[in-house]
């Protein structure tokens, strides 16, 4: 049995004690939550769409050019299979012209079948060497994918915690912060003020690393609840 979760929750009601002998107190929420819920988290969902952007384009412009070279022999064996295609059909439209040397005449169909014959076993060695290459190149494509989505993670949680820090949060717009704190700091370091702006820079930043989605299904899921509530 792994007592990892355990560990953390006897951790926590560790800290809470410490926290409450300290004076740390309890917060009130704002009139009107519901509203303040739905409006507020629409808006967050504006900044996470900005930073899905922006990740995106630092994210194709670190990794592209090498995105390119992991491919770059499959997309030339494939060019050069769409242009043996080409060249087949063109061939295959092409009539054998009619010549009066019936000996001629057999020599100009056979030359054709020849053409025939030889675009198609090349059209069938680059298409098994694009097989080939795309295989080879499978591994480096999820070794750059994973690479790109945890790069990807970071950038998202740096971006969403630079705009935290411009005081577009999440939880303070629906809690009462008393403008009084407890008289001693937590471990000499901070009040219950400084640690609950500091909480809700962290928690702002992850959400909106999360992606609008996320955000979209908590308005979804609390409209739901909201309508549910009043049907009881």
């Amino acid at each position: 049995m792994k007592i990892g979760p355990y560990i953390a929750i006897f951790l926590l009601a560790i800290v809470a004690c410490y926290a409450a002998a300290l004076g740390f107190g309890s917060m009130s929420f704002k009139d009107n939550l519901a509203e303040r819920v739905v409006t507020h988290l629409l808006a967050l969902t504006f900044f996470a769409l900005l930073i899905e952007r922006a990740v995106e384009v630092i994210v194709n412009n670190k990794f592209l050019k090498r995105e390119l070279d992991i491919d770059a022999s499959v997309v030339k064996l494939h060019r050069e299979h769409k242009m043996l295609q080409t060249a087949l059909e063109l061939e295959l439209q092409q009539p054998v012209p009619v010549l009066t040397d019936q000996v001629a005449q057999t020599s100009a169909e056979t030359a054709k079948n020849d053409i025939v014959k030889d675009l198609r076993a090349r059209i069938t060695r680059t298409k098994e060497a694009k097989i080939d290459a795309d295989q080879l190149a499978m591994p480096q494509r999820e070794e750059l994918g994973a690479e790109k989505a945890a790069f990807a993670a970071t950038t998202a949680t740096v971006l969403g915690g630079l705009v935290a820090l411009t005081g577009t949060t999440v939880l303070a717009e629906f809690v009462v912060v008393p403008p009084d704190s407890a008289s001693q700091k937590f471990l000499g370091l901070f009040d219950q003020l400084q640690f609950f702006v500091a909480v809700d820079i962290i928690f702002t930043a992850l959400i909106l690393a999360g992606g609008s989605d996320g955000i979209h299904q908590i308005v979804k899921q609390f409209l739901s609840t909201k309508d549910d509530y009043k049907l009881t």
